[in-house]
């Protein structure tokens, strides 16, 4: 980790240092100011957290951008002509910005435990789903396949979690389906009558 760190800081210094250090055989030199704002679309919702984005997202980010950086500041370093030196070396700052921000920055381990979190308040609901959905078998003998006819089942008795949208229910004689997901998580849980919950434990 030390050395990966040692590189990208080292990458850095070089391309600030062509950006940057005045060329004793020019007269002038205008400073380039960058100004990089990274915004992740984040959005709020009251009482339910933030909205995660999908971690694969990160995991292209980092694939990705640092190979484009590279290719982009080598073509900088090389080139002689110093306006497409500059354009090179100053987009190569950018790709360069969004892989470090993703390896040092983002706290996967952190993400990870909140998406689960989220994952498990959905996977709550959905057992109060099942218990709605067996009492309602007892006493007519089919499953409920009708999601507002769902809701009033076990919105009375505080079953549903404002923060939990039931995307699909689909019902049969003997079998029952349903598909939740959390607002703030990128994820979605599904609860099978035949095979329980799909929200990994482990």
């Amino acid at each position: 980790m030390f050395k990966v760190k040692f590189l990208f800081y080292l990458f850095l210094a070089l391309i600030f240092f062509h950006l940057f250090v005045p060329d004793p055989t020019s007269a002038s030199q205008i400073p380039l100011s960058i100004n990089l704002k990274l915004k992740e679309g984040i959005i709020s919702l009251a009482n339910c957290g933030e909205k995660i984005p999908d971690l694969i997202i990160y995991d292209h980010i980092s694939q990705y951008s640092i190979w484009i950086s590279l290719a982009l500041g080598i073509g900088g370093v090389l080139i002689d002509q110093k306006t497409g030196k500059r354009a090179l070396l100053t987009l190569a700052l950018l790709p360069l910005m969004a892989w470090g921000y993703v390896q040092f920055v983002v706290d996967h381990a952190s993400l990870k435990k909140e998406i689960f979190a989220y994952n498990a308040m959905a996977e709550a609901t959905l057992a109060n789903i099942a218990e709605a959905q067996d009492r309602y078998k007892s006493e007519q003998g089919t499953y409920i396949g009708d999601l507002r006819k769902l809701y009033s089942h076990i919105g009375g008795a505080g079953g549903m979690n404002e923060c939990v949208k039931i995307l699909s229910v689909k019902a049969g004689f003997d079998h029952w389906r349903a598909e939740a997901a959390h607002l703030s998580s990128p994820e979605t849980v599904i609860w099978d009558s035949r095979a329980g919950t799909s929200l990994k434990k482990g």
